[in-house]
């Protein structure tokens, strides 16, 4: 995929469409929407043959010339040759951290921007990870990118990096000692076109290390609580019905408890208020087990707390599948869920 490359190769997300162009390839259609022309001219263009390329001369509007440093010999150029495109950095950030499940908005924490601040992992609740992007393909750069982060940041953290180019034993080094994670887009990430992004594979699963490494056993979310589940049940067989705001009458194929945040693993460890998960199970019970943009009740930042809320379901009730099915672009429960009266 050549976006990526083209994050690493194109200086400050900006060029003239020519630099796109051999950068982006065919992709380019798809990356359109996503630039901005800026009222900057380009003081130089690419030129056949050259490294530097030639220097623009503007004399007139219709009168556009490039000129070569070495022979003074000029061409004629036109005045879209010389338009600057800017990438727009936020709506792309903010796609990928959605579909990342990210919490947080992106924003640029220096370094010629070329390093970002991309949102908070959450692995669970009360659990929160610095995420950071660093573009530069240069490894003596990305070095000096990773030395900034692990300088500004007192938590382990993990950082992102379009591909592997920059790699280096001394980038591995600063990595490991900060006990933190290296992951590509390149591995995480599908490019749907303009701001969507698809993830590969959970992050959960690629930071599975790391989270074993930091994420404490919580007294609170006791993995031995579970449902006495019969054996053979489905999600279909399950209902759960909201008596309150924190307490449930479930019923899974006529077995039937009634249980609490606390016991379902969906609340604070600090304050023993419900999690944002529990907070989305009643969103689902409250519009007949269906999010949907239709609805006007779906949110991008949603995406994340819908993966720990399918994980903590898992883990309860021990069916196999998911519990909450995508269908189109709305998530649909597959068990029944009960507003409360």
């Amino acid at each position: 995929m050549r976006l990526w490359q083209s994050l690493e190769r194109v200086q400050g997300w900006a060029g003239v469409r020519s630099v796109w162009r051999e950068h982006m390839g065919d992709e380019l259609q798809f990356l359109q929407p996503l630039l901005r022309p800026m009222e900057e001219l380009a003081m130089s263009v690419p030129w056949p043959g050259t490294i530097e390329g030639r220097k623009v001369v503007v004399h007139d509007e219709d009168d556009i010339v490039a000129v070569d440093p070495e022979t003074s010999e000029s061409a004629p150029i036109r005045h879209e040759d010389i338009v600057l495109w800017e990438l727009d950095a936020e709506t792309l950030l903010l796609g990928m951290s959605s579909a990342l499940g990210l919490v947080g908005t992106p924003s640029s924490v220096g370094m010629s921007n070329r390093l970002w601040w991309r949102g908070d992992y959450m692995p669970v609740e009360g659990e929160r990870f610095p995420v950071y992007l660093a573009t530069t393909r240069d490894a003596q750069s990305l070095l000096r990118s990773a030395g900034h982060i692990s300088a500004l940041s007192q938590r382990p953290f993990v950082l992102v990096t379009p591909t592997r180019a920059g790699t280096s034993e001394e980038l591995n080094r600063v990595v490991e000692g900060r006990a933190s994670a290296w992951i590509t887009l390149a591995e995480t990430l599908t490019w749907q076109g303009e701001g969507v992004f698809v993830a590969k594979r959970p992050l959960q699963e690629l930071l599975a290390p790391f989270i074993g490494m930091h994420v404490k056993t919580d007294s609170h979310r006791d993995e031995r609580a579970r449902f006495p589940t019969p054996a053979g049940a489905t999600w279909g067989d399950v209902t759960i019905r909201f008596l309150d705001g924190h307490t449930v009458h479930m019923n899974v194929a006529g077995t039937v408890e009634e249980c609490d945040c606390m016991r379902l693993g969906m609340a604070s460890r600090r304050n023993r208020q419900p999690t944002k998960q529990w907070h989305l199970l009643t969103r689902f019970a409250a519009s007949e087990g269906v999010i949907s943009w239709k609805k006007g009740n779906a949110d991008r930042g949603l995406q994340k707390q819908k993966e720990l809320l399918v994980q903590r379901l898992q883990t309860f009730f021990r069916i196999e599948g998911e519990p909450i099915a995508l269908v189109g672009k709305d998530w649909h429960c597959r068990f029944r869920a009960i507003a409360g009266e």
